[in-house]
């Protein structure tokens, strides 16, 4: 069985959580030969949490990259010796394998030493003459310091650069115990014949995506954004659907099979839909969107829009979220047509009292611009009962109010009537005029 991980985007929102833990219940029910993990890459936002704890559903385990480790292709069945066991055993056991060692164990199994080939090559150069003497030796009077050693969640990378110093071939994986669980080569890791997996949900930039991603076998992609900087080694199954939310097409899967969702699944699909969409108000929201969450409604017993609304009256308050925090928590990353970087995050709130705290904003915002290396930091907080967003920008202000055909209003700040979707209403625009 092998495991694939279901990844949202970095900084994730209710979107994305929803959509992995749905599409990997899908996919689990669809095909029970693997083993399908939704994934985080990032602290979950409040309205996240809080979708969680109504739906009663698990919390994704965070995925700080996916590059290749130790466990990943380690050979896990290798000979061994014990200490008291003759040498000669130890050369037979290293010659029926591609090691160039054999690990030596103490009573109770815990890695004590190794065997190499160079240890038996030079005791046969150095003393030829008790070489039949030295074979019946117990090997722990020929065991030497294992030159490599290594973790099961040890990066390959790093394995293979301390073989490349090392004078032996061979690495000893051990786990906390200090039991040997695996042998890894520089031939494994010179060309590695697996690669770990994973499904890409609600994004397909290689910048949003988890670290790593260029040296995993991406799966399959489904989202609703546009498509995106990722390359994939072979073709693959990538949608990319123009709805209000990538749950949508998730529970569009679950219909489309005839497979019901579980209960907390339903729930954070349902919050997932309502918080990309605005509760429908957003410009994205399609017919299929209202048609995902009439069929939630039912399917939960509970009125959508009521949800909505507690959910969103429930989790705006962000007063005591340190500014830092706020500007960070879900910033994605762009590059326009010219080469220009430059960040869009967003802020649903209901009222204006975040707006009081712009300068303190303003100067995070600031910080995480020259952070990054972009030209232009662009945060949208966003009143979801007013209906539109007060954009503030940290960089080029001019430039931004020429994208969006207005004027600069209290020096760093645009206000923008009617506009509540990054993806549709504020990244084109800014993608354009860059």
């Amino acid at each position: 069985m092998s495991i694939i991980y279901v990844s949202g985007h970095r900084n994730p929102d209710t979107d994305a959580i929803g959509a992995a833990i749905g599409f990997a219940e899908l996919k689990t029910a669809l095909d029970p030969d693997n083993e399908y993990v939704p994934v985080r890459l990032g602290e979950l936002n409040p309205q996240t949490r809080w979708v969680l704890e109504r739906a009663k559903a698990n919390e994704p385990v965070a995925l700080p990259h996916i590059r290749l480790r130790a466990q990943d292709l380690m050979a896990t069945e290798f000979p061994v010796v014990g200490e008291d066991d003759p040498v000669q055993g130890a050369g037979l056991a290293i010659d029926g394998t591609d090691y160039d060692l054999v690990p030596v164990l103490g009573e109770d199994g815990v890695l004590v030493g190794a065997i190499t080939i160079r240890g038996l090559a030079l005791r046969y150069v150095h003393e030829p003459q008790t070489a039949a003497e030295s074979l019946q030796a117990p090997s722990r009077e020929l065991m030497q310091t294992p030159e490599t050693l290594a973790r099961p969640d040890d990066l390959c990378s790093e394995i293979h650069d301390k073989l490349r110093a090392a004078e032996g071939d061979t690495a000893i994986v051990v786990d906390e115990s200090q039991h040997p669980i695996g042998l890894l080569t520089r031939a494994h890791l010179a060309s590695p014949a697996v690669h770990r997996r994973v499904i890409l949900v609600d994004h397909a930039e290689e910048g949003q995506s988890v670290p790593g991603i260029e040296q995993a076998e991406i799966v399959e992609i489904l989202d609703h954004h546009h498509i995106g900087s990722i390359e994939t080694r072979v073709p693959i199954k990538a949608v990319f659907d123009p709805v209000g939310s990538t749950s949508t097409l998730v529970l569009e899967r679950f219909v489309r099979n005839g497979i019901e969702p579980s209960r907390p699944t339903a729930t954070m699909l349902l919050g997932a839909i309502l918080s990309d969409t605005v509760i429908l108000n957003s410009v994205t929201t399609t017919d299929r969107d209202e048609a995902a969450l009439e069929y939630l409604g039912k399917l939960l017993g509970l009125d959508p829009r009521e949800f909505g609304a507690e959910m969103f009256e429930s989790t705006s308050d962000v007063s005591g979220i340190p500014a830092a925090d706020l500007v960070r928590r879900d910033a994605k990353p762009y590059t326009s047509g010219n080469g220009t970087p430059f960040l869009v995050a967003q802020i649903e709130v209901v009222g204006k009292s975040v707006l009081e705290r712009k300068d303190e904003l303003l100067e995070a915002m600031q910080h995480e611009r020259s952070a990054q290396g972009a030209d232009l930091f662009a945060l949208m907080v966003t009143d979801i009962l007013d209906k539109g967003t007060e954009l503030l920008v940290a960089g080029d202000v001019t430039a931004a109010a020429r994208a969006f055909g207005v004027e600069v209003s209290n020096g760093s700040s645009l206000s923008l009537p009617g506009v509540m979707s990054r993806k549709k209403q504020v990244a084109p625009k800014l993608l354009a005029a860059l």
